[in-house]
């Protein structure tokens, strides 16, 4: 019999909780997706960086379990409110309170089965369409096929399974703790103001503001390469944070309250036009979702982080390879002589077409005067130092302007994330190199790579007779190929030359110094890998996200078009027209779900524009980011778009059929 009902009640009640079911489901299937994507064999072998991509998502799968499950147990309190009268109707006719309980309980797992068996069409196209994007993200050429497998499916289900184990039992605690007066007068419980005096209000809404404030200024401060290096940074930023969420809770309970107090005490605005009713209407709502603005507001600003973060990402990823590996093939060795060049040259001749290769020495200078800014003189007890016409070449061989030297000149070179120690810095105008006084002709970051030297961040390039009689600290070979190098050499190298990489210790351990070879094809796989991982992991947490806010405030929208009908009932008696009553929607609509996006919104900014401070030596324009911040703008509301429209639509439905 329960049965029966329970199936007839989820029918019924199916058209307005739409909203909630597809989010659901696109919830259930965007996990399904993904755990389809990591185990799978085809995608796991594109590249040996997949790995990591299982340790990722299986944490980004215990978020997103939270979050789905605060937006399953956020929705059954709706529910459960829209019904409550219809469930006390039941009480007062002798159902007793466990077999509502069980009804209720019936219901939930009907509509989550449903999700869950929805979940299954949808999630399998959505890793057609994700491996797809990993693969162009790879620069692989073929396609691959992703299958449904048992392990996937497996994990969906214990997924689904604590979700509804915990949101049934809060369901069950709150059924428990209720009498028949509850039941009946559920809806109007929670209607009350939250703050009676405005002194306090205010206060909080100053407070708060002030914070959060501070707390932005606080991050811009530490965002920065001079400060990153530091250790107390992630604590000053975990404060941050912690300050913004209490700013961000404060100001979502108060901003919407104080705001109507004053839209109210003005006459000219209170009585203008449909504001009187606009301003009335959303002050039920205002008034008792306080926290849940705050909650929303954390949601969107951790989905435009995402947003943001895989667009820098992305952005990085260029300038990233040309720092890591401008050089097709690039070997050195720490310990000259080296007299194993050709060993290298004939290993990479046997599968590429060798168009030129260059060997070159990196000197020593002991007077350390660069090196000493770094402040590990521990290490770095000499300065690096080239020959000019061995810079040049290597700037000839990426295409590059070559430089000239007077005799009483040096050129800078050190790598984007130094820049701020030797920029403006009046130590290094003029150095004594090769006991030769040297002036500075200029500072380069763009033809330096990490792997110029392993002996420190600071090269300098000098005329070529000054190296004479200066130690030489490593000999480099680079090797330019006519095709593009793949991982697969780099693998070769390592296998065949083994006995040249490995270095035995005094006391008889060996190590394998297998960072002396670099392959460009190599870093490319691997960037193209950790970009593809965060661009699709962001990208799932930000969808999750909006979803989860646009089904909460679609929701509680839904839900008051039924509770509220009377008054758009009474609106038509008094002879306001559809076009007039829909623009009057549209408007509380618009005040709705744009109350949690404003604030959220002006702090992902300022937090993106102090993270640029980090990022923008990286990027190839400083102000990228403002590109990268209105994509990420148009891709939310895009998506929170799609929220409001249905919302809108459903909203109007609802009043047509009620009235």
């Amino acid at each position: 019999m329960l049965g029966k009902l329970a199936l007839r009640n989820t029918k019924r009640n199916l058209k307005d909780y739409l909203i909630y079911l597809i989010t659901i489901t696109i919830s259930f299937s965007l996990i399904l997706a993904f755990n389809l994507i990591v185990s799978s064999e085809e995608v796991v072998k594109l590249s040996s960086g997949m790995d990591s991509f299982k340790n990722v998502l299986t944490f980004v799968n215990i978020v997103i379990v939270f979050v789905v499950c605060f937006l399953i147990n956020y929705t059954t309190r709706f529910m459960f409110e829209k019904r409550s009268k219809e469930l006390g109707t039941y009480m007062l006719l002798g159902i007793k309170k466990k077999e509502i309980a069980r009804l209720l309980v019936l219901e939930n797992i009907l509509l989550g089965f449903l999700a869950f068996v929805l979940s299954f069409p949808l999630g399998f196209l959505f890793s057609q369409f994700v491996s797809l994007v990993i693969v162009k993200m790879l620069g692989i050429p073929e396609v691959i096929f992703i299958s449904l497998n048992l392990i996937s499916i497996g994990l969906l289900a214990i997924y689904f399974l604590v979700i509804y184990v915990l949101v049934l039992l809060n369901l069950l605690r709150r059924i428990r703790n209720m009498t028949v007066h509850d039941f009946l007068y559920f809806d109007k419980q929670n209607e009350k103001k939250m703050f009676r005096n405005d002194k306090k209000r205010n206060v909080i809404f100053m407070v708060s503001a002030i914070l959060g404030i501070f707390s932005l200024l606080l991050w811009n401060s530490r965002c920065s390469f001079e400060n990153f290096s530091d250790e107390s940074t992630m604590t000053y930023l975990m404060i941050c944070v912690i300050m913004l969420i209490i700013s961000i809770y404060g100001i979502s309970a108060t901003c919407a309250d104080m705001l109507l107090s004053i839209l109210l005490k003005s006459k000219k605005m209170k009585y203008q036009k449909d504001n009187l009713f606009v301003t009335r209407t959303f002050a039920s709502k205002a008034r008792t979702m306080n926290f849940t603005f705050g909650t929303l507001s954390m949601l969107i600003l951790l989905s435009m982080l995402c947003l943001n973060f895989s667009s820098i990402n992305k952005g990085v990823y260029k300038s990233s390879i040309e720092q890591t590996a401008p050089y097709d093939v690039h070997v050195f060795d720490p310990k000259q002589p080296f007299d194993d060049f050709n060993k290298y040259v004939a290993v990479i001749d046997e599968d590429y077409t060798i168009n030129k290769t260059f060997e070159y020495n990196v000197y020593k200078d002991s007077n350390h005067q660069l090196q000493s800014l770094y402040g590990d003189e521990q290490f770095y007890k000499f300065d690096p130092v080239m020959k000019l016409s061995d810079y040049n070449t290597l700037l000839k061989l990426r295409g590059m302007d070559t430089i000239e030297l007077k005799e009483n000149e040096y050129f800078l070179l050190t790598d984007s994330q130094s820049l701020y120690i030797v920029e403006d810095n009046n130590d290094i105008k003029n150095l004594k190199i090769s006991n030769k006084d040297l002036h500075l002709k200029g500072i380069d970051t763009k033809s330096f790579w990490l792997s110029m030297t392993s002996r420190g961040r600071f090269i300098a390039v000098i005329p070529d007779e000054y190296v004479e009689g200066l130690e030489i600290l490593e000999e480099h070979l680079i090797v330019d190929t006519k095709e593009e190098t793949t991982a697969k050499l780099e693998e070769k190298i390592d296998t065949e030359l083994k006995h040249l990489l490995v270095v035995e210790d005094e006391d008889g351990t060996t190590h394998n110094e297998y960072y002396r070879v670099s392959v460009r094809g190599t870093v490319i796989e691997e960037q193209n890998t950790m970009t593809a991982i965060m661009a699709s992991i962001c990208l799932y947490i930000a969808f999750v996200l909006i979803s989860a806010v646009g089904t909460i405030l679609a929701i509680q929208s839904l839900s008051d078009s039924t509770k509220y009908k009377y008054r758009y009932q009474t609106l038509r008696r008094l002879g306001v027209n559809d076009k007039s009553l829909f623009k009057t929607i549209r408007k509380q609509l618009l005040i709705l779900f744009g109350v949690p996006v404003v604030y959220s919104i002006l702090a992902s900014f300022c937090m993106l524009a102090s993270l640029n401070n980090v990022y923008k030596v990286l990027l190839a324009n400083e102000f990228i980011y403002l590109f990268y911040f209105i994509g990420g703008l148009a891709i939310f509301f895009f998506v929170y778009g799609i929220y409001w429209i249905a919302t809108y639509i459903g909203f109007k439905r609802n009043i047509n059929e009620e009235s």
